[in-house]
């Protein structure tokens, strides 16, 4: 039998794992070896920036997804530690003012954002992004992210 010093022999092994296994697997290591907030906020933005220019380059077609676009928004100012007031997620829906704060009515009840007023500002409303928002978008983002890096 040859010995460490001499070299290794190489013995070929088949196994079958569940796709699940090794995806889940894979996107558990790559959360660890990098950042994974930073590349979550980067897949943020990339989305946005898709959607903002989907306009552009499709005249006369409505993309029309307020919660979504707003949710998004939400979650980039958040993870950038900047406060959204009421009125300039309306803005950013992309919508009109009264459908977007159908919108958020609706994402307020299901318990994923909360309206209160500015401590700087009681004129004015701010919208805070719950944790269980937070964290259903991070598994999404990095579902997201592992799906791209395994080319599905």
């Amino acid at each position: 039998m040859a010995t460490a010093s001499q070299g290794d022999e190489l013995i070929d092994v088949v196994v079958r794992l569940p796709r699940k296994a090794i995806e889940d697997t894979l996107l558990t290591a790559q959360r660890s070896s990098q950042e994974s907030d930073g590349g979550r906020l980067a897949a943020a933005k990339a989305i946005l920036s898709g959607r903002r220019r989907r306009f552009t380059q499709f005249t006369g077609v409505r993309f029309y997804d307020p919660s979504w676009d707003m949710i998004l928004e939400l979650y980039v100012a958040t993870r950038e530690q900047h406060v959204v007031a009421v009125s300039q997620l309306c803005s950013l829906s992309g919508g009109s003012t009264t459908t977007a704060l159908r919108h958020i009515e609706n994402i307020e009840a299901l318990g994923y954002i909360s309206r209160g007023p500015d401590p700087n500002d009681r004129r004015r409303l701010i919208v805070t992004m719950q944790p269980v928002l937070g964290d259903a978008l991070d598994h999404w983002l990095d579902l997201q992210l592992g799906a791209e890096r395994l080319g599905v």
